[in-house]
Order: C-alpha cells, then sequence, then structure tokens
C-alpha cells in the first residue's frame, strides 16, 4: 500500500541543476543533514544515504522534464511573476524516499533536503498529493521547528460532471502506508461540510498510533443534536448504498489511483451498528453538518498549532505594524473548575480576542465574544496575556487573511 514520497524541485535558477556537485556541497555543509554514502544508478539517478538529524533516509535523485499538470491545484498564493516562472520552467530535479510511520516528520525532512540544496526555490511539485508548493512556504516550513500541518500530506479533490453530484476522494495519504479516503454522492451544496469529515477523518488516520482499520469507529465530529461517527467502508461496497451513483462508479476507476486501497466515509448510527458492521450513509448527517458542528482535533495537532503560532509570533508583531490591519489572537483561557475533567486538571476554552498592544513577551487583548465556561469574562474586556497562552492568530489585511501557516505572505 506505501508509496514513496515524489516531490519535484523548480528552481528559482535552472542553472542550479548544471552542477550536481554544486548541490551535493550544499547538502554537506548543512548543519542538519549528514550524506553517509552516495552513488549513481544509470536507471535510477543519484541514490544518497543521508541523515536528517538522527534519522536516516534513502533517497533518489534525478533530473526531470516539467509540465504541471492541469489536476495539481496551488496549495498557497502565488504572483502573476511567480506563475510566469512556472509556465517558463522546462527542467526540475525529482527527488524520490519513504516514508515510515512518523509521516509528519517524514515530509518535513524532505522539505529540509530540498531547502539544503535549493535556498532560494520557486515552488515544489509534490506529485503524490497533487499540490503545488510555494517556494517562500516550502523555505519557511523547512526552517520551522513545528512540522507542517497534516492536511499538506494529503488533498481532497472535487469531482463534478456538470451537475449537481461531486464525488470526493483524497491524493497522498498512500505514501503514509494507509488508504485512499472518499465521499460518495456528494452534492454542490454539501460538498464543502463534506470536504471537513473526510478530512477529518484524515487527521485521525494519520495521528492514530495503533492505526485505523477499515471498519472501525472515527468520532470525527459532535452536534448539537448528535455524534458523527464515521467508518471506512471498500468501494466496491459501499457503491451498492448509492445505486443511482454517476460518479466514482466503476467506469471512473480505470487505474491503481482509485481502484486500489481507497475506501468511502460511512457512518454508524448506535454502537449497536458499529459491532453488526452495519453501515449508513453520511448524507443522513446532511443537516447535522450544517448546523456548524464542532470537529474533533487531536491534542497533538491543538499543541503543533499553538507552537507554530507561538514561533511565528515575529510575524504577527510585523503585520501589526502596519495600522491598517486587524489582527486577532486565539488565547486558552483557564476554564471554571466545576467544568475540569475528573482528574481535576484545569480545562482551557480557546477564545478570540483583538490585539491592542504587543510587549516583549506577552500581549494586551480585547475579548471579542463571551466565553462559555469562564464566569467573570465578558465580552469588551481587555486583558493582559503571556505568549504562552495564545494558541492562533490572524492578520486581516485589505487584500488577505494571513495565518501562521502564511506567513510567506508577508
Amino acid at each position: 500500500m506505501r508509496e514513496q514520497s515524489y516531490m519535484i524541485v523548480l528552481p528559482m535558477n535552472v542553472k542550479d541543476l548544471d552542477d550536481p556537485d554544486i548541490l551535493l556541497g550544499r547538502l554537506e555543509t548543512s548543519d542538519l543533514i549528514t550524506i553517509e554514502d552516495e552513488n549513481m544508478d544509470d536507471e535510477q539517478g543519484l541514490i544518497l544515504d543521508l541523515k536528517v538529524g538522527d534519522k536516516p533516509y534513502r533517497v533518489v535523485m534525478f533530473p526531470t522534464d516539467i509540465e504541471v499538470p492541469d489536476m495539481f491545484r496551488p496549495q498557497h498564493d502565488l504572483t502573476e511573476e511567480e506563475y510566469q516562472k512556472i509556465d517558463e520552467t522546462t527542467e526540475g530535479l525529482g527527488i524520490c524516499m519513504d516514508f515510515d510511520d512518523d509521516n509528519a516528520r517524514c515530509f518535513h525532512d524532505q522539505l529540509r533536503i530540498i531547502d539544503a540544496m535549493f535556498p532560494d526555490v520557486l515552488a515544489v511539485l509534490d506529485c503524490p498529493s497533487e499540490k503545488l508548493l510555494s517556494g517562500r512556504w516550502v523555505s519557511l516550513a523547512a526552517r520551522c521547528n513545528t512540522l507542517p500541518s497534516p492536511r499538506y500530506l494529503f488533498t481532497v479533490q472535487a469531482i463534478n460532471n456538470g451537475g449537481d453530484e461531486v464525488w470526493l476522494h483524497t491524493h497522498g495519504l498512500k505514501r503514509c502506508g494507509m488508504y485512499e479516503l472518499e465521499i460518495l454522492c456528494s452534492t454542490r451544496d454539501m460538498c464543502n461540510d463534506h470536504y471537513k469529515v473526510i478530512e477529518a477523518f484524515a487527521y485521525h488516520m494519520l495521528e492514530s498510533k495503533e492505526g485505523i482499520k477499515p471498519g472501525d469507529a472515527v468520532f470525527v465530529a459532535q452536534t448539537a443534536e448528535s455524534y458523527i461517527v464515521c467508518t471506512a467502508v471498500d468501494w466496491k461496497e459501499a457503491l451498492k448504498f448509492y445505486p443511482d451513483a454517476e460518479l466514482g462508479t466503476e467506469e471512473d476507476r480505470d487505474d491503481d489511483v482509485h481502484s486500489e486501497d481507497t475506501y468511502v466515509i460511512m457512518t454508524y448510527d448506535s454502537p449497536d451498528d458499529e459491532e453488526n458492521g452495519k453501515y449508513s450513509l453520511l448524507q443522513d448527517y446532511d443537516d447535522d453538518l450544517e448546523d456548524n458542528p464542532m470537529f474533533m482535533l487531536s491534542n497533538a495537532e491543538t499543541a503543533r498549532m499553538k507552537s507554530l503560532a507561538i514561533e511565528r509570533i515575529p510575524y504577527m508583531k510585523l503585520g501589526f505594524e502596519n495600522k491598517d490591519n486587524t489582527v486577532i489572537l486565539k488565547i486558552g483561557l483557564t476554564i471554571d473548575e466545576e467544568y475540569w475533567d475528573d482528574d481535576d486538571k484545569p480545562g482551557r476554552e480557546h477564545i478570540w480576542f483583538e490585539l491592542k498592544e504587543i510587549n516583549d513577551d506577552c500581549v494586551v487583548a480585547e475579548l471579542t465574544q463571551d466565553p462559555y465556561y469562564v464566569s467573570g469574562m465578558k465580552k469588551g474586556d481587555i486583558g493582559t496575556y503571556p505568549f504562552e497562552d495564545i494558541t492562533d492568530w490572524m492578520i486581516f489585511t485589505k487584500e488577505c487573511t494571513i495565518t501562521p501557516d502564511d506567513v510567506y505572505k508577508l
């Protein structure tokens, strides 16, 4: 099931590709990367055994022609100049390596290898996820201590034949040793909500230490009226529940990408259904999904987002210097003791504030909404909070919104 992670580097200067010794020299001078062995294979290309930190990899590199496929979508905002250079680029460097179960670290390390060789990169084609990555983002992500978001490991494509039906399916999970995910018979109105379901399910797969097998129950979201518990069903079995499907049928699966190791997200309505393997349609929960459900983020992802937000506070400061911008912060407030868990550990309610002032190690911010679980605080209250309490932030400019992941725009 596991496939290689294949990326193609589009260099800012194509002359960087003329002399492999220069690229190897850059790797050898990296403080992070150690080359242990190298050899040239006439068929595969340059094979390197190296370590990124203490983690070993076998990396295969080879020159390749560039033609960006139509289905590759830009993951980031690119300038007109960057688009023009991408269109004009005809040569690149392919970089292949295997991931182990530490998928996020492996993805990060592949970016670090690219950044070490190409400190000024135009763009990167991430072939497993069919994404076009901004070179500016790649450089920042590679030099960041915090791992990239799990959403970079995969993408969700929406296929439409001109009507109302939409077929959602992922690309990229197979390089993580996992099956791909699908949602059949979505619609134009519901595809964004269904996208959140497939993304949440994929996050659970990527973060599970035990692995999530087809048929396992996955708690995806909570609504005002119910819980949404999903499972993965082989596409051939799932199609029986969608007799009117026009997309994602057997006729659409004439290649290995969509015919092997791909499963449809369905639901369990009760514990008894889970025990008996009785599946239901995700569409049965469409009304709940439209009612702003709470999708479950793991503690690990919450911690990663907090780490990135704090690590990139200097960019938040930069955005705040422009008085035409508005900056909001998500801060974790200690909730009232009556709402603590049974283990008596203080819980936190993560809530948005508007930034008013930045000091050396803290912010002054105004609460933008009433908390649910913190008494004595209300919308409009202004307080001082240490950086360590910040869990996320956003900069609203006249042109765009910038998050900690989007600081390449600055």
